[in-house]
């Protein structure tokens, strides 16, 4: 039994514009894939963002820059990326970061009147007891 004609239709395109056996030579120039960022659940409740036009490694999608959070933060995140923002990168050596300077002299405070330790240049202060008697 031979296979039925079928005609081919682009979704959305009205029946009657297509016409039977006549193969379209117009092929409409692509744009280049935009990268479409999606939130992904990373288990225990943490969520992701990977590029879903990105190939994948080892089966696995690969994860865009270092967020992780909530869904709703993680659709923020996809959101803001998608309209142009870099991915989030953290610093986990804090080499970036600067160090606290201290400004407080141990001649200006006064060690009984301490409540906690106090940091200064010279290193901690701690409170001294009041001496009584």
């Amino acid at each position: 039994m031979p296979a039925p004609e079928l005609t081919t239709q682009t979704p959305g395109e009205p029946l009657a514009a297509i016409t039977p056996l006549a193969p379209t030579t117009e092929t409409e120039p692509q744009a280049p894939a935009l990268p479409a960022f999606t939130a992904k659940h990373n288990g225990g409740g943490r969520w992701i963002v990977y590029d879903a036009n990105a190939p994948q490694v080892d089966g696995k999608d690969v994860k865009v820059g270092d967020f992780t959070g909530t869904k709703d933060e993680a659709l923020a995140e996809a959101d803001r990326l998608t309209a142009g923002g870099e991915p989030l990168v953290l610093d986990p050596e804090r080499v970036t970061e600067t160090k606290p300077q201290a400004v407080i002299t141990t001649s200006d405070i006064d060690a009984t009147a301490l409540k906690q330790a106090v940091l200064t240049e010279a290193g901690w202060l701690c409170p001294e007891p009041v001496v009584k008697g």
